[in-house]
C-alpha cells in the first residue's frame, strides 16, 4: 500500500464511561457504598483502541456514532486532544452510549451499558477512502454497534483485506449470552480476520469449546490468522498454526481495569505494524495494558511512558 493515510482505522463504539474508584468486593445482597467522586472517561472498545494507538505515536482514525448531548461533546474533545481523526455520525434520536463501570479492588468489574447512538452506525458511513487508505482496520464494539453485526462486518473486513490492509476483530462479551445465531454471525467474519482478540471466556464461548487451546484451534480452523488472548495479571498468549506463544504480565496496582483489553490491542497492533516478533508484540501490549491499569488519570501511555516505566521501546510504525 503506497503512502497510507492512516496506520489504523477503528470502526465501532463510542461510549462515555462512568467509573468509580475500586471498591472492596462484597457478597450478595443490597449494599450502599461511598466514593469521593466518579470519573467520566472516554470508553468503548473502538474509542479506547484509537486513543491508545494515537498516544503510542500512530496515525489513528475512528468511525463511530454519537448523540447530540454533553456526553458526546466529552468524547469529541477527547478525540481532538488525543489526535484521532474521526467520522462521527450524529444521531438525531439517541443519546451517546454510556457505561456505568462498577470496579472492584481485585480487578473485576460489573459493566452496565446503554448503547444509545452506537446502534445507528451503518456500513455506508465508513468512508471508502479510509478503508483504502489504512494499513490496518480494527473492528470492535461489535455488539454495541449493532447495525454492523454479521454481514456488514464481513463486507467491511473483506474490503479492507482487498485494499491491502491487515485486520483485527474484538467482540467482547456478548450481553445476550452467546446464542447460536449471534455466534454464527460473528464466526462468519473470521475468514477475513488476521488477528482475533478476546479473553478466555470470549474465545471459548465463541468457539463453543471448554478448552482454550481447543477453542483457539476452532477459530484458526475458521480462517483466523492468529488468536490473541487477554489473560489479565497472568499476561497474554497468541495461538497460531505453529502453536502458542505466551508472555507474562506486569505486576501493578489494579486501579483502572476498564479498557485494559482495548489498550492491549492497540499496543499489539502497533508492535505488529512495526514488524516485531510475536513475543515482542505480547510484551509490548502487556506493558501498555499495565500502564492503563495503574493510571486512571492518564489511561493511554506514550512510547516515552512505556520506556520509562517498563523499559519497553518500539520503533516507528
Amino acid at each position: 500500500m503506497a503512502h497510507p493515510r492512516f496506520d489504523v482505522v477503528a470502526v465501532g463504539d463510542a461510549i462515555l464511561d462512568i467509573v468509580n474508584p475500586p471498591l472492596h468486593p462484597a457478597g450478595a445482597g443490597d449494599r450502599q457504598s461511598r466514593v469521593e467522586r466518579f470519573r467520566y472517561l472516554p470508553g468503548g472498545n473502538a474509542t479506547n483502541f484509537a486513543l491508545a494507538f494515537a498516544a503510542l505515536g500512530g496515525r489513528a482514525g475512528l468511525v463511530a456514532s454519537l448523540g447530540k448531548d454533553w456526553a458526546g461533546e466529552v468524547l469529541r474533545i477527547a478525540y481532538r486532544t488525543g489526535h484521532v481523526r474521526t467520522r462521527l455520525r450524529a444521531s438525531a434520536s439517541r443519546g451517546t452510549g454510556t457505561t456505568v463501570a462498577v470496579t472492584f479492588s481485585n480487578g473485576t468489574r460489573h459493566l452496565i451499558t446503554a448503547p444509545g447512538a452506537n446502534a445507528d452506525l451503518r456500513l455506508p458511513q465508513v468512508p471508502a477512502s479510509w478503508i483504502a487508505g489504512t494499513r490496518h482496520l480494527h473492528r470492535s464494539g461489535y455488539w454495541w454497534a449493532s447495525g454492523l453485526i454479521g454481514a456488514p462486518t464481513v463486507r467491511l473486513l473483506a474490503r479492507a483485506r482487498a485494499a491491502g490492509a491487515t485486520t483485527s476483530l474484538d467482540l467482547s462479551t456478548d450481553p445476550e449470552g452467546w446464542p447460536m445465531h449471534r455466534r454464527e454471525a460473528a464466526l462468519s467474519a473470521l475468514p477475513h480476520v488476521d488477528t482475533f482478540f478476546g479473553n478466555a471466556e470470549e474465545v471459548t464461548r465463541l468457539a463453543s469449546s471448554p478448552s482454550l487451546r481447543g477453542a483457539a484451534r476452532v477459530l484458526l480452523g475458521r480462517g483466523v490468522g492468529e488468536v490473541v488472548v487477554h489473560e489479565g495479571r497472568r499476561g497474554s498468549t497468541v495461538f497460531t498454526a505453529a502453536g502458542p506463544t505466551t508472555s507474562r504480565g506486569f505486576r501493578v496496582r489494579a486501579l483502572n481495569p476498564t479498557g485494559c483489553g482495548d489498550v492491549f490491542n492497540a499496543g499489539y497492533v502497533r508492535a505488529s505494524l512495526a514488524g516485531r516478533t510475536l513475543g515482542d508484540r505480547l510484551r509490548f501490549a502487556n506493558a501498555a495494558a499495565a500502564w492503563h491499569l495503574e493510571n486512571p488519570s492518564k489511561p493511554y501511555p506514550s512510547l516515552r511512558d512505556l520506556r520509562a516505566r517498563f523499559q519497553m521501546s518500539l520503533g516507528p510504525p
